[in-house]
């Protein structure tokens, strides 16, 4: 789950060094926007910049459809089937280090047209290119026993029409336990059963990258994740806006968890270790039953997963969650087009913040853009 790599195509041609000082270090910068449209296996017919007039891309990673946006075009789309990426890009001031970073792949919506300019304009809603996932099944499906998960998510992602994915392996072997099955509810998508799948190995939901491909990873804690990007208010490298606003909010926040299968055998009884996995939280940070003056609060959580490892991954990541909500941070900085999807980040701020690490979980970039300013929203890590 992270930011886009420092020299991942199309800034192949040049150094992290080089891409870092132009985002970090360099003063005197000229931001642009352009906008391709591609087929669904994400390769290019069409760049049609011209025609961009404005809007921006917001990406946040908690929500069920990461991403989305809006566009404002001086030319009519095949709208409903259109699919376009838009793209930044950041040049130093003399033109030596000029560098491309892709917003992913948006599905578009019709428009609503404005004839008060000339040409008139067409201002466009883009959705993420998941949205043929958000869709619902309308009709009851099933897994059955001994069927391979990672598998069975392919399948969907083909069905559906994706032909540009990328699967982590690792877990390609586990196979479904016993048999499930979704019945039939108007509130079931693909998404859903895709995601429902996923956790049940242990692996994140489902995202899509910058290039519009989709991804399936093994849930990685963030506190066991390396840092990505450092930002710091030291004055020859800050990116830090003018102003931070810190919330914090930690009342109902549990300190014991007990996380249990939902998906065992018929007449067998889960216990610690076996199905059930239990977490206290005795004295780490504020939420702790120690700072709490001993007050336990517990959350019981069924979890469908393929086995107690999986218990386990998908009972820290909630616990990790949980114990993360204490500090919210909302802030501005430099654009920084790397950023997409819970970056792993760690703050040095003397004011405000103090030294922090966080994940970026809510960023929006306007295209072109309009400052050279994005916002960002980060939610504290427990280390």
């Amino acid at each position: 789950m992270p930011m886009q790599p420092i020299t991942d195509d199309p800034r192949s041609a040049y150094t992290a060094a080089q891409i870092t000082n132009l985002l970090q270090g360099t003063t005197d910068v000229f931001l642009s926007a352009g906008l391709e449209l591609v087929y669904l296996d994400l390769t290019v017919f069409d760049d049609i910049s011209d025609d961009l007039l404005g809007g921006s891309v917001t990406r946040n990673s908690y929500a069920d459809l990461h991403a989305g946006g809006n566009l404002q075009l001086a030319r009519p789309l095949e709208w409903g089937s259109a699919l376009v990426r838009p793209y930044l890009v950041i040049a130093n001031g003399s033109g030596s280090v000029t560098a491309r970073f892709n917003m992913g792949v948006y599905h578009t919506s019709t428009p609503t047209l404005s004839t008060a300019q000339s040409p008139p304009v067409f201002d466009v809603e883009i959705y993420d290119i998941l949205l043929r996932l958000n869709q619902p099944v309308g009709d009851a499906f099933a897994i059955a026993a001994g069927e391979s998960i990672l598998g069975k998510v392919e399948q969907i992602l083909v069905a559906r029409g994706y032909v540009s994915y990328i699967i982590d392996p690792v877990s390609y072997g586990i196979l479904a336990p016993t048999s499930r099955t979704w019945a039939f509810d108007d509130s079931i998508t693909w998404m859903s059963i895709v995601n429902d799948l996923l956790s049940s190995v242990g692996y994140a939901g489902i995202w899509s990258d910058w290039n519009g491909r989709l991804r399936c990873e093994p849930y990685i804690l963030p506190a066991d994740r390396s840092v990505e990007w450092t930002y710091t208010d030291d004055v020859a490298t800050t990116m830090l806006g003018p102003e931070r606003v810190v919330e914090r909010d930690y009342f109902n926040a549990p300190n014991r968890w007990v996380f249990y299968l939902t998906n065992v055998a018929d007449g067998v009884a889960p216990v610690e270790g076996n199905g059930i996995y239990t977490v206290e939280n005795q004295s780490r940070g504020e939420t702790s039953i120690d700072q709490r003056g001993g007050l336990v609060i517990t959350k019981p959580l069924g979890i469908d997963a393929a086995d107690q490892a999986s218990l386990i991954v998908q009972g820290n990541a909630v616990v990790q969650s949980d114990m993360s909500i204490p500090t919210v941070i909302t802030t501005s900085t430099f654009v920084n087009p790397l950023h997409w999807h819970f970056d792993r980040l760690y703050i040095k701020d003397s004011g405000s913040i103090g030294y922090a690490d966080v994940q970026c979980t809510e960023w929006t970039i306007n295209l072109p853009p309009a400052n050279d300013l994005m916002e960002q929203t980060w939610r504290a890590v427990s280390l």
